[in-house]
């Protein structure tokens, strides 16, 4: 479906009733969809790969090993002031070392929100649920600036110090940065390549940057030398450098004294 997508080809479908929109504008009006798409992809990369981008993401050294399997939406209850709600995490990464709360909002969409976190931790650690392996929180997209989520960063591990391991939160360009990041002795062999591209081709689709060149990548290409001998400089002589260089001091160099001298 992503490539009929992602090639015009997956045609329209009715929305609003005497509406019709193209699957490419519902993908990318629903977080759902990519959530689902680029996760979906996420749990068939190797072991070292889905640690790498894990770390990089969540700002941590902390090995993720062992992958399970994901809960999308998940439904957890939450208690409190004598009230009962259901909450909904986008994500939970389950692993044989750790769980990892994911909270995704697509690229312009609604904007993250601190109530939400802590009400999606809360009825998380309420369940009970794995409550042996260490818990991490991860928001992608429409993140605030860094002053407000250090704020919410502080209050959240000090309302659950012995629970949350670590907690970051970052915008789309600079998840998919971290993916572009990944050099091949990240990417071990050529189902990782495939799916990462995968997941790159869903980034394009909201108008994320999925390529960069980096000073390394720059360095790796050979340039040209500097030289004097530019081929302008082997037909030009040296009084008609001196000429210009005159004209153009004394502001007297005209259009025509220009035409002249390229000729």
């Amino acid at each position: 479906m992503l490539k009929a997508i992602l090639h015009g080809k997956a045609g329209r479908i009715e929305h609003n009733k005497d509406e019709s929109v193209s699957w490419s504008q519902l993908f990318k009006a629903r977080e759902d969809l990519l959530t689902s798409t680029v996760f979906e992809r996420f749990a068939y990369l190797s072991t070292p790969v889905q640690s790498k981008l894990l770390q990089n993401w969540l700002g941590t050294e902390t090995e993720f090993q062992g992958f399970e399997h994901i809960d999308y939406w998940p439904s957890y209850s939450l208690s409190a002031n004598e009230k009962r709600r259901r909450v909904e995490p986008d994500l939970v990464l389950k692993f044989e070392t750790a769980n990892v709360i994911v909270e995704i909002k697509p690229p312009a969409g609604g904007n993250q929100c601190k109530k939400q976190w802590q009400r999606e931790i809360e009825s998380f650690v309420q369940s009970g649920e794995r409550d042996h392996l260490p818990l991490y929180f991860l928001a992608i997209g429409r993140a605030p600036d860094r002053a407000t989520l250090s704020r919410w960063f502080t209050e959240l591990k000090d309302a659950y110090p012995e629970v949350l391991n670590g907690i970051n939160a970052l915008n789309w360009q600079p998840a998919v940065n971290s993916i572009l990041e990944l050099n091949k002795s990240d990417l071990p062999n050529d189902q990782d390549r495939r799916i990462i591209e995968d997941i790159l081709q869903v980034a394009r689709l909201y108008k994320l940057k999925i390529q960069f060149y980096s000073w390394s990548s720059l360095l790796d290409k050979p340039l040209p030398a500097l030289t004097m001998n530019h081929s302008i400089l082997k037909i030009k002589s040296i009084n008609h450098w001196d000429e210009l260089l005159m004209g153009i001091e004394k502001n007297t160099l005209s259009l025509k004294d220009i035409e002249q001298w390229k000729r």
